[in-house]
């Protein structure tokens, strides 16, 4: 009798034991699952550009844009990079070019961001790229509602050819690698509203010219502008011109009114760029 008591009572501590496990452990995930902000978690609006939109010590581009508009729109920008590739010598095998937009669309779409998480970029101001590439990696894409594009400077400044004529889809060339991020993201992702934003005007303090005046191999950044344009209406996608019309150019020194360096935004130019984001998206719902 004495040792089927004990045995019964060691039942029921083993019982007690697995509830009180079960408890912790399903406690302990719902923990890791709420803490962590990139589980579970996809906004319903992305916008993936440069340096212009990438600003995190300031209030960025997408908060303003948020707070005037109520939508939600994450900002998944790195600093430097372009929406082509632009190391057509392949001296490195992991260079910003795996950072560039029409590698993340690879990314995007295999949803697998390996190459990305080993490009290694060690670069100033480049400390948020590791955390802006993990919450990617975790977004379903299939539930992102928006996309805004915003690239093109770059290109400009990297002197990336507009086109190679014999490799239309060329991922060396500005337009061919619109056309390849259009074609795929457009086919893998249809629900997906794609909105491309144009680099705005620009100044080169050091050379004293403007982007009217300075070509840096592969045209003026106007020509990017327009052939941004003219794929947008190429492929049906939306385009929104923040080169024309947004930034006073009349003189030289109206760098001074609207960016910190001729090209970077300072807070004016910030807001001038949401208010022009926020109008559109407003105007078109």
């Amino acid at each position: 009798m004495e040792d089927g008591g004990r045995k019964k009572e060691k039942k029921a501590k083993a019982l007690l034991w697995c509830l009180a496990a079960a408890v912790f452990g399903g406690g302990m995930f719902l923990w890791v699952l709420l803490s962590d902000p990139v589980a579970g978690y996809t906004p319903s609006g992305v916008l993936m550009g440069d340096s212009i939109y990438a600003e995190r010590s300031y209030k960025a581009i997408t908060e303003m844009v948020e707070e005037r508009t109520g939508l939600e729109l994450q900002n998944a920008s790195l600093g430097g990079t372009s929406l082509s590739r632009s190391d057509q010598e392949r001296w490195m095998d992991l260079t910003v070019d795996n950072l560039s937009m029409v590698a993340l669309s690879k990314a995007i779409l295999a949803q697998d961001f390996s190459v990305q998480r080993q490009a290694g970029i060690r670069s100033p101001a480049t400390e948020y790229f590791d955390g802006t590439i993990e919450e990617m990696a975790g977004w379903d894409f299939s539930k992102v509602r928006t996309l805004l594009l915003a690239y093109g400077m770059n290109d400009y400044q990297n002197g990336v050819p507009l086109e190679i004529p014999e490799e239309p889809e060329s991922e060396y060339s500005f337009s061919g690698a619109l056309r390849r991020i259009l074609t795929d993201l457009r086919s893998t992702y249809p629900q997906l509203r794609l909105i491309l934003l144009t680099p705005t005007y620009s100044w080169y303090l050091k050379q004293g010219q403007s982007c009217e005046e300075r070509d840096w191999g592969g045209g003026y950044l106007e020509e990017y502008v327009e052939r941004e344009k003219e794929l947008a209406g190429e492929f049906g996608v939306e385009v929104l011109d923040l080169y024309h019309g947004l930034y006073q150019h009349e003189e030289f020194e109206d760098w001074k009114l609207v960016t910190v360096d001729g090209v970077h935004p300072n807070e004016k130019g910030r807001e001038m760029i949401a208010d022009r984001i926020a109008a559109y998206l407003e105007e078109h719902p």
